[in-house]
């Protein structure tokens, strides 16, 4: 039960004194990995990744606020950085935790993280997610996904929505076609530890002139790259979803498509399950 709801700033800044938040709001918080673990999901830690993850959650709590108790899906969850901000808004029992690497299962566990948390396959379904949910979201997890396994996780997470519910997640867009072009514009200037990763980005993809051509004709464009540990090349890369393919597959159910979020690096996409 919360105690006393906090609003925005400080709620964020709870984030970083999580043991006294059960005492100031009724809110139990998990603790925050170490940095280096941080690092390995996003390449950012402390504050500014934080940020980041507050930046998405701004947008997809817009779409429970008006709901008592929301049941919510974070898709992908890493090690919880986005989750813990939705403690605000429903019980931990409401929130439902799922990745595919034992990693983030592992790390949730350890920061005594109180929600469900579930370890899913690369195809649905995903054993323990109740229907009725009012809200699923995914980040920076179509924005690496092939066509096949987006459309069926999208299908299969409609299944699970109650009418009217949203799915929100991101996806790479006009932001990370800029990013490949100063990528190659810089490469004599790297650090040590990206020349691997800009060489493969280099090897592996087209010309970003190519792919903003496909992106701008509204083409779905998936180029496989292994990510690491269980995320194999056979459905894992840099993907890139323009707002005429979703349009194209969704209609109306298409809510907003967004390239400009303040502290978000992807485009944000929002789907509505039909009433």
């Amino acid at each position: 039960m919360i105690v006393l709801r906090p609003d925005d700033q400080t709620w964020f800044d709870a984030q970083f004194d999580w043991e006294s938040s059960l005492r100031k709001f009724g809110i139990r918080l998990p603790s925050l990995p170490s940095d280096e673990i941080q690092t390995g999901f996003t390449s950012l830690s402390g504050r500014q990744n934080l940020l980041q993850a507050f930046g998405f959650y701004g947008k997809a709590v817009e779409y429970i606020k008006s709901i008592h108790e929301p049941k919510i899906m974070d898709f992908g969850c890493g090690w919880g950085r986005i989750s813990r901000f939705f403690l605000r808004e429903t019980s931990p029992k409401n929130m439902y935790l799922v990745d595919a690497m034992d990693v983030a299962i592992d790390c949730l566990k350890n920061t005594n993280n109180p929600c469900n948390i579930i370890y899913n396959t690369k195809s649905p379904p995903i054993e323990g997610i109740p229907d009725g949910l009012d809200l699923i979201y995914a980040y920076s997890v179509f924005s690496h996904l092939s066509e096949k396994y987006f459309l069926d996780w999208v299908q299969y997470f409609l299944s699970k929505l109650k009418p009217g519910g949203h799915i929100v997640f991101t996806t790479r867009g006009w932001q990370f076609i800029e990013h490949l072009q100063s990528l190659r514009d810089s490469r004599g200037d790297l650090p040590s530890n990206l020349v691997a990763y800009v060489e493969r980005l280099v090897q592996d993809m087209p010309t970003p002139a190519r792919i903003a051509r496909n992106y701008a004709e509204g083409q779905f464009q998936w180029f496989p790259m292994a990510g690491g540990l269980e995320l194999t090349a056979d459905f894992w890369g840099e993907t890139f979803i323009p707002e005429k393919y979703l349009l194209e597959k969704y209609g109306s159910m298409l809510v907003s498509f967004s390239e400009n979020t303040e502290h978000v690096d992807q485009s944000i996409v929002v789907l509505r399950k039909p009433i």
